[in-house]
């Protein structure tokens, strides 16, 4: 358009934002007003809480000075008064701009994009993309279990040590010594003591010597008694050897002869004396020589006293050896007793005391290695073979401690 009247379409794009302008002009007027409004409202408080401070002060020393405690509650009614004394804030009118464009000006605007076009479907024929694959299957095994490690065995218990000795407790009462026991008569008259007994080839008790009292000591004689002339009594609280005479006869029948003493030289060449005889092992070693005799009440001795010490020994040791392993051998033409002992047998024997039990040992032969399989063997058998192997133990136990004769 060259000339003439300018119309509302022609205006120049400058005209158009003008408006917008100086609204935004005015709303930063405003928002500095506020601010001004605030900072003077802020010095405003600042002075009057000052004096409100001041104030309190004031009353507080005057209320030192006078130590006045009933005029808390004046205080604080006047504090509260003041509160009433700061100027109130007058808050800032809120305008609101806002800008409604005419409708020429909003038709004004930048073309709008036009819409993407629609796609037309893929034709059915079009090769389809291959799916994707499936992902594996991860198959998870169980661990086999864990054999069972079973505990190493336990090493089996030693074997005990093989038994050397067995061992016999018998008790004071039942048995009585018989080196220097007293002998009496029927009537209970002491006529001498024990000093000695002879025994056989056998080991069996043959004669007693007697050592015959005189008159005060003058007179004594030494004599030799039929072993069978006499009663033992352990326990008695006499005299523990009796003679007994012969019974009286029978109707028609000859008494017997009552037994007399016999000189001690008069003694028959094939009986040896106990008392103070040296007992030896198979080997010849020394054991040590015969102390006493213990006899029980049956008249059958039991037992020998040996003193295993030397003679210059200052410590005498005395064991109670089994009557029934004694030997009586003849060596040279001279009689030997002898005894299945060894050194650690001999070692571990207990000792004889007249204070305690009599403990009476004998020596254990070690079963042969034949007998102690077959008494294995029978142990393991059923109940059926229970009489053969009581056989086995019985033939093992007798080899083991002979009996006492």
């Amino acid at each position: 358009m060259t000339g003439g009247i300018p119309r509302r379409d022609d205006a120049s794009p400058i005209s158009h934002y003008a408006p917008a302008r100086a609204c935004r002009t005015s709303s930063a007027f405003n928002a500095a007003a506020r601010s001004m409004l605030r900072v003077v409202a802020l010095i405003v408080a600042a002075r009057s809480m000052l004096r409100v401070a001041a104030l309190i002060v004031a009353i507080a020393r005057m209320l030192r000075a006078l130590r006045l405690t009933a005029s808390l509650p004046i205080i604080a009614a006047l504090a509260l008064s003041a509160c009433g004394l700061m100027p109130k804030q007058v808050p800032a009118p809120i305008v609101e701009h806002s800008y409604i464009p005419a409708p020429d000006e909003a038709g004004s605007g930048e073309p709008e994009e036009p819409l993407p076009a629609v796609q037309a479907p893929e034709p059915a024929s079009a090769v389809k993309p291959a799916p994707a694959p499936k992902p594996k299957r991860r198959v998870v095994k169980p661990k086999p279990p864990e054999p069972a490690v079973a505990p190493p065995p336990e090493p089996p218990e030693p074997p005990p040590p093989p038994q050397i000795i067995s061992t016999r407790i018998m008790q004071h009462d039942q048995l009585h010594g018989l080196l220097d026991a007293e002998v009496q008569r029927p009537d209970g008259k002491v006529v001498g003591r024990a000093v000695d007994m002879y025994v056989d080839a056998s080991a069996k008790p043959k004669l007693l010597m007697v050592n015959l009292a005189g008159f005060m000591g003058v007179g004594d004689r030494k004599v030799n008694f039929p072993w069978t002339a006499f009663r033992f009594t352990p326990n008695s609280k006499t005299a523990p050897i009796t003679f007994v005479p012969p019974p009286p006869p029978a109707k028609g029948k000859p008494a017997d002869p009552v037994p007399k003493p016999q000189p001690v030289a008069e003694a028959p060449a094939n009986f040896m004396q106990l008392v103070d005889s040296t007992v030896t092992q198979k080997n010849g070693a020394r054991i040590g020589r015969v102390v006493d005799v213990l006899v029980d009440a049956q008249a059958q001795p039991q037992a020998l006293v040996l003193d295993l010490s030397s003679s210059l020994a200052g410590d005498k040791r005395h064991v109670a050896a089994s009557w029934g392993d004694l030997h009586v051998l003849s060596r040279n033409k001279q009689w030997q007793l002898q005894m299945d002992f060894n050194d650690a047998q001999l070692k571990a024997a207990p000792t004889y005391s007249a204070e305690q039990p009599i403990k009476i040992v004998s020596p254990v032969v070690p079963a042969p290695a034949a007998a102690s399989a077959s008494a294995a063997s029978a142990a393991s058998a059923p109940a059926s073979s229970g009489a053969a192997g009581a056989t086995v133990s019985g033939t093992v136990q007798a080899s083991g401690a002979r009996p006492a004769r």
